[in-house]
């Protein structure tokens, strides 16, 4: 009955999509293609993207969509992205109708956490991919769990390096476990470099409003830190400006966000969410998937490092401190290093 209910949900909503154009378009970089094979071809593999807010905020999402985009280009893999735009009353109806439409549904946002579990359960033939968060006993939805402490530990070293005050910030969406991870993470390589360093954090309440990021940023800066490390997705973008407008610096996250404004960026912490979702795609396109997996992506992994922006950029990070990040970097992955976890 349920699963009766939830076609006929999805099946209203396709139509009223058709009609109106909302909340679902191609990958980007997706021409259009028809549907199904011709005879003698090999059918692809069809991927929804089912984001929890949406596309733009040059971060989380948008590095999930560039995993998306390798696999249309690299498998030949149709694709599309849903944004929910935030909206709590369409994340049901948005992961049913991915999963009507496709043979995997890519799920990005904590905030699918107990929908997933449920719309899975209703497809069992259909494959689930959700990132950056661990769910259990589910047999065919597989995850991908990003060792983010381990990359928060190298921007904390990096900042302690660079500090002029002694005293460093960090700025995140919303006090979640994640986010909790980072900020542990970015506390213990800070205090590796220096165990007298003040590390500040605000936690801005959302990952959407950049005005939350500055003036949670402006607050950091006011109490005489002079580098914050963004970890708050759009609402970063809000660190930047301050960083601008009272010439101090920042560390972007999740993609290499130095093109943003390299003048007050000295570096990002890349987490691998383009690599990783094309890896686990490449993975089913082989025959080589293991559905209901967890999937762990840390600095071994390559799924976590520093990026300094392109080379035609004025580098803030001089070699003499790059090659001491990659040292730990290194020492991490030997376990040598092991960077805490968030309880």
């Amino acid at each position: 009955m349920r699963r009766s209910v939830a076609l006929l949900t999805s099946m209203m909503l396709i139509l009223v999509m058709a009609l109106s154009g909302c909340a679902s378009k191609p990958a980007e970089s997706n021409p259009a293609e028809s549907n199904g094979s011709t005879e003698g071809e090999t059918a692809k593999m069809k991927v929804s993207l089912v984001v929890a807010g949406g596309l733009g905020d040059r971060s989380f999402y948008d590095s999930s969509n560039e995993g998306l985009n390798m696999a249309i280009e690299r498998l030949g893999a149709e694709g599309r992205v849903l944004e929910c735009k935030n909206d709590p009353t369409i994340y049901t109806d948005q992961l049913v109708q991915a999963a009507n439409a496709s043979d995997v549904v890519v799920v990005v946002g904590y905030e699918f956490y107990d929908v997933i579990q449920e719309v899975a359960k209703e497809f069992p033939e259909k494959n689930f991919i959700y990132i950056d968060n661990v769910v259990e006993g589910v047999d065919n939805i597989a995850c991908i769990d990003y060792m983010e402490n381990e990359g928060s530990f190298l921007a904390g070293a990096l900042a302690a390096m660079k500090t002029e005050t002694g005293k460093i910030g960090m700025v995140g969406g919303m006090d979640i476990s994640v986010i909790r991870n980072f900020q542990v993470g970015y506390e213990a390589g800070a205090k590796y470099i220096n165990p007298d360093i003040v590390v500040e954090t605000i936690f801005a309440g959302d990952f959407e409003d950049p005005a939350k990021g500055k003036e949670s940023a402006l607050a950091l800066y006011a109490k005489d830190v002079d580098i914050i490390f963004q970890v708050a997705g759009k609402t970063g973008e809000g660190v930047f400006e301050a960083a601008k407008d009272v010439n101090k610096y920042a560390i972007g996250v999740d993609s290499d966000q130095r093109y943003i404004n390299p003048d007050v960026i000295i570096a990002s912490m890349i987490k691998g969410v383009d690599i990783s979702i094309f890896d686990l795609l490449e993975k089913i396109s082989k025959n080589e998937f293991e559905s209901g997996k967890v999937y762990q992506y840390g600095a071994k992994e390559n799924g976590v490092k520093m990026a300094y922006g392109t080379d035609d950029m004025v580098q803030f990070v001089d070699e003499d401190t790059k090659a001491k990040i990659e040292e730990l970097t290194q020492q991490i992955i030997s376990g040598e290093i092991v960077v805490p976890e968030a309880e």
